[in-house]
């Protein structure tokens, strides 16, 4: 998938065109311009061209114009970003991914999501209303100087809307497709003339399930949250202003519930061979396997992708719900012009129930229901220093986060095949302290050049404490002298025929018994001779402790060619913080360090045509060290292979990004158009493996690389060849048109149509390529078409817009998750439309 690389010739001629773009005749007849739009992406307020970094920003106009209603849907605002809930896992989730950098599975998230500057520690919890807003910043690329840890990928910030003078009043419902119900409301305004003001503002949104449960017809994928959010700010004196916000989020949905996407059928541990093993004692005596007469394993694909299947244990789909409380603590002080203290402190809480289905049939092979609750401090304290030439920023950040978990999972023969497996964990407490010290630093060399220098110091403390017991039955299982099943101790060839209790009374006296095989505990020791089912309960507890010092530095020059035009470069660095692999039976849980990016970025922002046209490009190339991936390893104690997260891993990745508006000489019309490209590449990923000769190794599609043997049986190569990074699409665009025209004296008509374009990409990471069952993770190019038609009164007061979204009813996979024979998934929501009545009083 490298359709779409390119040279550095090639990023020269991009820029050449955008510096070549001031050449081109301005329009002689007056108009309107693009408004400017203010961020503070470095800390500061500043016009969003004078920044010279990849930053797209968004206000509440222009969201509301384009029908976002949901943070997941500013994907289709930007390119080279890919936005979902986690729906091929667990609903509530957010996973972000910016240029192929982001949330990947089993790992801290790797963009950043702020709220009004309060970093969420948290993805659950995360899947933002966009409501009461200010705006929305994206910022691309790392971003560990002034925002530290997770933002390796980039951050985006939400931005509530602050109370002022203007006494505001606005109240809005939706109705729509499947019974869609949305309604929101608030109000803002002056308490005390001059020094106190206030807001608060409520959303509610619901709508009718589109997923039906062919196991019970109940509906699925049905939302209902509701959110909220209060603002008080306050002058205390001429220099002192403060800003309180509290917000909270309930959510009672019927939960999207993953759907199977592939089965993998082949191989000694596919379900073929389990559902033979596990029903062949039936062909001999009826009811003597461990599968009744007629029962098959269920190896079904939905040919509807809305229909799932599912039994979860103890009802866990019907106990999910998400809430979460939030509280945050603004303070400027501005000791004169030039300098001035901020302090934002931020305290959030997330309680949860989690239920997994990880096989996505009515048959459990593997269920987990989780309790979790979550606390999060933060406190950060900003020293700014503005002048006519020199900008900075010194800043201190100190995070807490405590998260707490209880659970229970179910494995059953149908996953482990001659074993159940049931884990209840007890107490599992992973507290988390962050302490970072930052600075930055502005200067303008002369009247054109700037130069921007900074860096950040952070030191990363986890451990985890988990207490937990399993329930380990082993189930009888025999060995048959007959041809194909016959087992041979000799040579290790065993054929295990799973029987129920009928056949473990009645095959010892068949001619063609062997033997049982004896029963093993959790460390390989025979505990029984096999002849009837054993239970044993032991502890797998865990624990882990460490601590990682990052140091992320950034440099960046910028030169205004003219009032209108800036070009820079740059390089920039960030990490994704280290961690610990949470599943297995090892009492030390496995440490791994943290990832590292770095970016070298060259750009360009230019406002022309007497501000009718804006174009901003950039160019980059990422580079990780010490990537993190869940690979197979040995462990070295029990010598046998396991799953753990590692830093195994060295990847590339390049691309650049194109973002117009453009304002033609025709009043009322606005023209969007945005393209990104991204090529990646993994370098290096080291995995081990068993009971296969080198020999064989070196044949497989030719990937495999640097082969050495790390024990009796086992192997160790570079499979970079064979496996490609997952929520990278090559290719992304958007293109929008937008159209506002009078109707007499009584308003305006305002007309819009979007295209949203990505490319095939993988949907997990990484995938290994020359395995079709890994491979179908893979969500196929689409392109999402929406349109909009509003009417807005002269006075601004009333508001009706009918909306349509994914004209073309386009399905295709958003997110997957794979676990042993199995890869669930999530798929985008179908057509769909809308019609809202909204009114406002200012």
């Amino acid at each position: 998938m490298n359709q779409y690389s390119f040279s550095s010739r090639d990023i020269a001629r991009l820029l050449a065109l955008v510096v070549a773009i001031p050449m081109v005749p301005a329009p002689a007849l007056g108009q309107q311009i693009i408004e400017e739009i203010v961020v503070t992406a470095r800390k500061r307020s500043e016009n969003l061209q004078d920044v010279p970094a990849a930053v797209a920003a968004f206000n509440a106009e222009e969201l509301e114009e384009r029908g976002i209603d949901n943070i997941v849907e500013i994907a289709r605002l930007t390119p080279n970003i890919t936005v979902n809930e986690t729906s091929g896992l667990i609903a509530g989730a957010l996973q972000i991914f910016i240029r192929g950098i982001g949330n990947d599975p089993g790992f801290d998230q790797g963009v950043g999501l702020y709220v009004d500057d309060v970093y969420l520690n948290r993805t659950s919890g995360a899947l933002l209303d966009v409501y009461d807003i200010e705006r929305i910043e994206v910022l691309k690329g790392p971003q560990g100087n002034l925002y530290g840890r997770n933002t390796i990928g980039g951050a985006i910030k939400y931005v509530s809307a602050e109370p002022d003078d203007e006494m505001r009043v606005h109240v809005s419902a939706k109705v729509g497709a499947d019974d869609l119900r949305k309604f929101r409301a608030g109000i803002s305004g002056p308490l005390a003339e001059g020094s106190v003001w206030g807001s608060f503002a409520v959303s509610q949104s619901g709508h009718d399930g589109y997923q039906t449960n062919r196991f019970d017809g109940g509906e699925y994928a049905s939302p209902d949250v509701l959110s909220a959010r209060g603002t008080l700010v306050a002058q205390l004196s001429e220099r002192l202003r403060v800003k309180l916000v509290a917000d909270l989020m309930r959510d009672r949905s019927d939960p999207y519930i993953p759907n199977r996407v592939a089965v993998n059928l082949g191989g000694s541990a596919g379900l073929g061979a389990f559902n033979s093993l596990l029903s062949t004692a039936n062909n001999f005596v009826p009811g003597a396997a461990f599968l009744a007469p007629g029962q098959s394993l269920d190896t079904r694909i939905p040919t509807d992708i809305d229909s799932v299947n599912t039994a979860h244990l103890e009802d866990g789909f019907d106990k999910y719900f998400i809430d979460t409380d939030g509280l945050s603590l603004t303070a400027t002080y501005d000791f004169n012009d030039a300098w001035s203290l901020k302090s934002v402190t931020g305290v959030r809480q997330v309680d949860r129930t989690s239920p997994f289905d990880f096989d996505g049939s009515d048959q459990v092979f593997i269920n987990t229901l989780q309790f979790w609750k979550a606390d999060d401090f933060s406190q950060e304290l900003q020293l700014n220093y503005t002048s006519d030439r020199l900008n900075a920023v010194l800043g201190y950040y100190y995070l807490e986060g405590d998260y707490s978990v209880t659970s229970f999972t179910e494995q059953t023969p149908f996953l482990r095949l001659v074993t159940s497996h049931d884990k209840t964990i007890h107490v599992d407490e992973r507290p988390l302290e962050s302490t970072s010290f930052y600075a930055n630093v502005d200067w303008g060399i002369t009247a054109r050049m700037q130069l921007s220098l900074g860096g950040r110091i952070t030191t990363d403390k986890k451990s985890i404490s988990q207490i937990a017991d399993v329930e380990l039955t082993n189930h009888v299982t025999a060995c048959f002298n007959v041809p194909r099943l016959a087992c041979n101790p000799a040579t290790g060839t065993f054929v295990p025929i799973v029987l129920s209790p009928t056949g473990a009374r009645i095959v010892p006296n068949l001619p063609f018994f062997q033997f049982f095989l004896p029963h093993r505990n959790q460390l390989g020791n025979v505990i029984a001779p096999g002849s009837a089912p054993t239970t044993s309960t032991y502890p797998e507890n865990k624990i882990g402790e460490d601590e990682w010092d990052e140091f992320t530095p950034s440099a960046r020059l910028s030169y205004r060619l003219s009032e209108d035009m800036l070009i820079y470069g740059g390089w920039s660095t960030g990490f994704k913080s280290g961690g610990f692999t949470f599943s297995g039976d090892d009492y030390q849980a496995p440490i791994y360090e943290p990832e590292v990016v770095t970016t070298y970025s060259i750009g360009a922002k230019s406002t022309l045509l007497d501000g009718t046209l804006r174009v901003n490009l950039e160019a980059f190339v990422n580079v990780y060290e010490d990537k993190q991936f869940s690979v197979v390893v040995l462990d070295g104690d029990q010598g046998r292979l396991v799953q753990q997260n590692d830093n195994v891993g060295e990847a590339e990745s390049s691309g650049a990004e194109i973002e117009i508006l453009w304002l033609p000489p025709v009043e009322g019309l606005a023209i969007n158009l945005n393209v990104g490209i991204l090529d990646t590449q993994i370098d290096e990923l080291i995995e081990s493996f068993d009971d296969v000769a080198p020999a064989a190794l070196g044949t497989v599609a030719g990937c495999i690389e640097s082969i050495t043997q790390i024990g009796d049986e086992s192997w160790q190569g570079n499979v970079a060849n064979c496996n490609r990074l997952g929520y990278a699409p090559e290719l992304t665009a958007q293109a929008r048109v937008q159209y506002t025209m009078p109707v007499s004296s009584f308003g305006a008509l305002t007309f819009g149509l979007d295209a949203d374009y990505r490319d095939e990409m993988y949907t997990d990471s990484p995938v290994e390529i020359t395995n079709p069952f890994f491979a179908s993770a893979m969500s196929e190019a689409r392109t999402l078409t929406n349109a909009s038609v509003s009417f807005n009164t002269t006075d601004n007061r009333w508001r009706v817009t009918l909306e349509g979204k994914n004209l073309s009813d386009k399905r295709v996979l958003e997110n997957t998750f794979n676990v042993s024979n199995f890869i669930l998934g999530g798929y985008n929501r179908g057509r769909t439309w809308g019609l809202t009545v909204a009114y406002q009083m200012q």
